[in-house]
């Protein structure tokens, strides 16, 4: 009896493209479905909403892209909320160039992505003391640009957020990752089991001709 184990989830997709094409397109709608608990994860892990950001200087005082809970769009598409959580499959041209993930998770709102990243890329010393370039500020009278000179200003928001949350950027997406862990290796058990049962099936009728 024909039979085969696939414990990598890309070789499964490589295989059921060989098969059949239907199984491919059934398999990319649920390999999102392991991402569901890190979503869900996520979600939950935010708290602060617009009214109570993070820190109490984030409180959406100017339109800007990366204002906390922004939703002004001049140009373009708006931002998406403070809780969206985007599942995206990785596109298989980027694995080819080296990714290895199949599947993501991607923060939507610019706000939400500073608030949980700032200051992992480590912070330059060399900026310090120049201006900035011009960006959108909400003034009294109305929207209107504004630039700024650079003086420690990041550094202590970074600082501020460290102490609030009592760790290092990622502040949201890893913690609610590494709680998820077990219900997504479980999904993740679940996909492949099914997609075995699917391919030792598809052999059988294929050696039984």
């Amino acid at each position: 009896m024909a039979q085969v184990e696939v414990t990598d989830i890309r070789r499964a997709e490589r295989m059921l493209r060989d098969l059949d094409q239907q199984y491919i397109k059934e398999f990319r709608k649920d390999v999102k479905s392991i991402a569901k608990p890190i979503q869900n994860s996520i979600k939950t892990g935010i708290t602060n909403t617009k009214l109570n950001p993070p820190l109490s200087g984030m409180k959406q005082v100017h339109f800007g892209r990366v204002a906390w809970g922004t939703d002004y769009a001049p140009s373009g598409p708006r931002p998406k909320p403070i809780k969206s959580a985007l599942i995206q499959r990785v596109p298989e041209r980027a694995r080819r160039r080296g990714t290895t993930s199949i599947v993501r998770v991607v923060l939507g709102s610019p706000g939400t992505v500073l608030a949980d990243m700032a200051g992992s890329g480590g912070m330059r010393k060399s900026i310090e003391g120049r201006v900035t370039r011009s960006y959108d500020y909400m003034y009294r009278s109305g929207p209107g640009k504004r630039s700024h000179r650079v003086n420690g200003q990041g550094h202590a928001f970074v600082r501020n957020l460290n102490s609030e949350f009592g760790r290092d950027a990622s502040r949201f997406v890893w913690p609610a990752a590494d709680k998820a862990a077990p219900k997504t290796v479980k999904e993740l058990d679940r996909v492949i089991d099914k997609y075995n049962t699917v391919l030792n099936v598809k052999l059988r009728i294929m050696n039984a001709r």
